[in-house]
């Protein structure tokens, strides 16, 4: 599957296009089954990490299990260790689509969960996502996969269509130090398209679009799967020293170059 000249000019004029039914009914029933053992179950990450909601972490919420405060799970052992995520990862339409967008050697950047639990999912404030890898060229794709309908009152996607094209802006950090928000750029409601999804659907961004969700006040979870895509020959922009250790990539599809993430 290809995207549709109609969804890859609106890619590269506002920085995003939203697919439906990019992964099955059943894909999506596996995911549910195997995020609810990581957060509720005796399934524990060996390569990867969870991270609780702050509210709960800083003891101002209660939660009835401590499976209703995860906030996401983030790290490539995700796809490196569990087959389900894997399945996602290199799911034959959102690597083709990647494809499209980006050429054919291709590596994955990231895998995480973003869990949003009722009641407690926080907000996740304005930032892009390029902000967080020191490479380049910044057009890496984050492929966000709603696994269960994300609407307005629980936490969808909100974006500033367009705005990808201005480049990086500053950003500083949140709650915790793996988490930045970009500083001193205000966005109104008009600057905004929200983004209501279904489960399966997937949202295709640019890793420079400006991007925010608001809290989940429902008594449903919102839960989404991130995998993020690059062009293979993509290049750190630090030495080793400077870089975070957890930058890393797995390889999808294509060729492999030397010196290159």
């Amino acid at each position: 599957m290809k995207l549709t000249d109609e969804q890859f000019e609106q890619y590269q004029a506002e920085g995003y296009v939203v697919v439906e039914d990019v992964l099955a009914d059943e894909t999506i029933d596996r995911v549910r089954e195997r995020l609810r053992e990581y957060t509720h179950g005796d399934r524990e990450p060996e390569t990867f990490g969870k991270q609780l909601e702050p509210a709960v972490e800083r003891g101002e919420v209660d939660v009835d299990e401590p499976g209703d405060a995860v906030r996401k799970m983030e790290g490539l052992g995700m796809v490196e260790e569990d087959e389900v995520f894997e399945e996602v990862a290199r799911d034959e339409t959102i690597v083709s689509i990647n494809e499209h967008l980006l050429g054919e050697h291709l590596k994955l950047l990231r895998s995480a969960a973003m869990l949003k639990p009722p009641h407690v999912g926080s907000e996740k404030s304005f930032h892009q996502d390029a902000a967080y890898y020191p490479i380049r060229p910044m057009d890496h794709v984050t492929v966000w996969i709603a696994v269960d309908e994300a609407t307005l009152e629980n936490g969808c996607m909100s974006v500033v269509p367009g705005e990808h094209t201005e480049g990086i802006i500053t950003h500083e950090t949140d709650e915790y130090e793996t988490d930045i928000v970009i500083g001193g750029e205000e966005y109104d409601d008009e600057d905004l398209v929200k983004l209501p999804m279904e489960p399966g659907d997937a949202l295709f961004q640019h890793c420079l679009l400006p991007h925010y969700t608001e809290p989940n006040t429902t008594d449903s979870p919102r839960r989404a799967l991130i995998m993020s895509y690059m062009d293979a020959r993509s290049r750190f922009t630090q030495n080793d020293e400077e870089r975070p250790d957890w930058v890393d990539s797995v390889h999808i599809q294509g060729e492999e170059f030397p010196g290159c993430v």
